[in-house]
C-alpha cells in the first residue's frame, strides 16, 4: 500500500510538472525575445507547445513575439491562453494587451486628425484585433470607414459591421452605443436597406417613444450633410415617435419638408409631400416666415400659380422686407394675367433691391 501510494503521489507530481514547468524550448524562446529574434522565438515556443499544449509561458512568449511583429490578433489569442492556463499571469497579460491596443489606437487617432483616413482605418482595425473587447476602437473604425465610403461606396458595409460590433459589445447606457446605433442606421440607408433601418428604429420607438431624440439627431445630421433621402426617413420616424408622446415639433416637420422638397428632381411627387409637412409645421407656428416661404417656393416649382399667389400674399404679409417674396408674387400675378398686381409687386421688389 505504501509503495502504491508513493507511485500515485509521484504520478501527480509528474502531471503537475508537465502542466506548469518550462521546457528548454520555452526558456530559449524567452531568451530569443529578449534578443529581439522574434521569428526564432515563435518557432521555439511552437516546439514547446507541441510537447506541452498547457505551457502557459510558451503561450505568453508567443504573445510577446507577435506583439513586436505587429501580429496583434495572434498576440491577443496567445496572451489570453496564457492567462487561462496560469491566472498568476493576469496582470502581465493585461498590461501587454493594453499596450498593444493603446499603440494602435493612438496611431489611429493621430492619422484621423490629419485626415489620413486610410491609415486611421488600418490602425483602428489593428486596435480591435489587439483587444476585441474595446468598443471605442470599433466605433472609430466605423467612423473612418463611413468617411472613406464617400469615395468608395463598398466601404459602407465595413462601416456597418464595425458599428454593429459596438452594439454587440455595449449596452444602451453607454455613449458609444447611441452613436453606433445612429451610424448603423445611416449606413443602412446609404446601402439601400431602408426597410431594415426603419425596422431597427421602429423597435426602439415602440419600446421607448421618448427616445425620439436618438433618431432625430440622425435625421438632422443627414439633412445638414444634404443626404436628403436619409434625412426624410429618420425625421419621419422621429416625428411619429414625438406624436406618440404629445411632443410634436414644428422644426421637425419643417426639416422633413426640406428633405422631401430636395428630392423633387428624382421624384416630382415629393413636392406635394413636402407641402403637407410644411402645413403641419404651420399648424404649430402659423406665421413662421421660413415655412411660409418654402410653401411659396414649392408651389412655384409646381407652377401652380393660384396657390403661389395665395402663399406669396401671405408671405409678404409676414415678411414684407424680403425682395424674393415680392419677386415670386409678381411672377405668379403675371402668369395669372393680373398685370396691375404684377406691376405693383415688381415695384416693391425694385425698391427693396435698391436699398
Amino acid at each position: 500500500m505504501t509503495r502504491a501510494r508513493s507511485l500515485s503521489a509521484l504520478a501527480v507530481l509528474a502531471i503537475t510538472a508537465a502542466l506548469g514547468c518550462q521546457s528548454v524550448a520555452t526558456t530559449s524562446a524567452k531568451l530569443r525575445n529578449q534578443e529581439g529574434n522574434y521569428e526564432l522565438a515563435i518557432k521555439l515556443a511552437k516546439e514547446a507547445l507541441a510537447k506541452n499544449p498547457n505551457d502557459a509561458e510558451a503561450h505568453f512568449q508567443m504573445g510577446v513575439s507577435y506583439s513586436y511583429l505587429d501580429s496583434v490578433g495572434l498576440a491577443y489569442e496567445h496572451f489570453m491562453q496564457a492567462k487561462k492556463l496560469d491566472p498568476e499571469k493576469t496582470a502581465d497579460v493585461d498590461n501587454n494587451i493594453q499596450s498593444n491596443f493603446a499603440k494602435h489606437y493612438k496611431l489611429g487617432q493621430s492619422s484621423f486628425q490629419r485626415s489620413d483616413l486610410k491609415t486611421a482605418a488600418t490602425e483602428f482595425e489593428l486596435a480591435t484585433k489587439a483587444n476585441p473587447t474595446q468598443t471605442r476602437a470599433y466605433y472609430n473604425l466605423a467612423v473612418a470607414y463611413q468617411r472613406l465610403a464617400l469615395q468608395d461606396p463598398a466601404l459602407h458595409a465595413k462601416a456597418l459591421a464595425a458599428a454593429d460590433k459596438v452594439l454587440e459589445l455595449s449596452n444602451p447606457t453607454e455613449e458609444n452605443y447611441t452613436q453606433a446605433l445612429q451610424l448603423a442606421g445611416r449606413e443602412l440607408v446609404e446601402m439601400g436597406r431602408e426597410e431594415e433601418a426603419v425596422k431597427r428604429f421602429k423597435r426602439l420607438i415602440d419600446e421607448d417613444p421618448a427616445s425620439y431624440t436618438v433618431i432625430e439627431e440622425i435625421g438632422t445630421a443627414a439633412l445638414e450633410e444634404r443626404s436628403y433621402k436619409s434625412a426624410a426617413i429618420f425625421l419621419k420616424m422621429a416625428a411619429e415617435a414625438r406624436s406618440k408622446v404629445g411632443a410634436d415639433d414644428a422644426r421637425v416637420f419643417y426639416n422633413i419638408g426640406v428633405s422631401l422638397y430636395n428630392q423633387r428632381k428624382e421624384d416630382p411627387g415629393k413636392i406635394d409631400e413636402a407641402i403637407s409637412y410644411y402645413q403641419k409645421a404651420l399648424d404649430i407656428t402659423p406665421s413662421d416666415p421660413d415655412t411660409v416661404f418654402n410653401i411659396l417656393v414649392a408651389y412655384a416649382a409646381k407652377e401652380d400659380w393660384n396657390n403661389t399667389a395665395q402663399w406669396g400674399e401671405k408671405y409678404v404679409s409676414v415678411n414684407s422686407g424680403d425682395a424674393n417674396g415680392w419677386k415670386l408674387l409678381a411672377r405668379s400675378y403675371t402668369e395669372l394675367g393680373e398685370e396691375e398686381k404684377a406691376a405693383e409687386a415688381l415695384k416693391r421688389y425694385d425698391m427693396l433691391k435698391q436699398q
